[in-house]
């Protein structure tokens, strides 16, 4: 079997690196990150937006509000709903709000899934890099985890943009809400 990731531990490894402001539409493959979210985050520091694109105005203003970095999270097919506010607000040729945002994978290349996933999944990176979009697929792994965030906030800080984090199928564990 192989191993997963800790939805708590990426969760609290958010939180150390000041990341406390979640946002977005759940999504069955971050079902765990989302219980986790959920169960712990300060109502006040969390908000299930109506779609995407809100989410990505409520990172914004949270952004403009505090000058903190926002966790956006959403499953690709919503991806479409984050283009016009990713180019016309979010962009750093715009105003320049950096942000993560994390994006359940569906319809990934060579997993089995719903065929309405499927064409989506399938231009998923490529989608990302004509947005502009730098991004990473997140490990399973705590310590590779703890790298890849630590390189996607080293460039949200150094380029004042988002960064996205993939998730592919079966990336977290189950939440032990005991």
């Amino acid at each position: 079997m192989t191993s997963r990731l800790s939805p708590l531990d990426f969760y609290n490894y958010l939180l150390s690196k000041d990341i406390t402001f979640f946002t977005g539409v759940p999504d069955s493959l971050l079902k765990e990150f989302n219980n986790v979210v959920l169960k712990n985050c300060n109502k006040n520091n969390h908000v299930i937006t109506a779609n995407e694109g809100s989410s990505i105005g409520l990172a914004t203003g949270y952004h403009f509000s505090t000058r903190k970095i926002p966790l956006v999270y959403l499953q690709n097919s919503g991806t479409g709903n984050i283009i016009n506010p990713l180019m016309s607000l979010v962009s750093k040729d715009v105003y320049a709000v950096p942000m993560l945002i994390v994006i359940g994978w569906r319809g990934e290349p060579g997993v089995k899934d719903e065929p309405q996933h499927v064409t989506q999944g399938a231009c998923m990176e490529e989608l990302l890099k004509s947005l502009g979009m730098p991004y990473d697929i997140l490990p399973t792994n705590l310590e590779e985890t703890k790298n890849v965030v630590d390189s996607a906030l080293n460039t949200i800080k150094s380029t004042s943009s988002p960064y996205v984090l993939l998730v592919k199928k079966n990336t977290f564990s189950k939440f032990n809400e005991t």
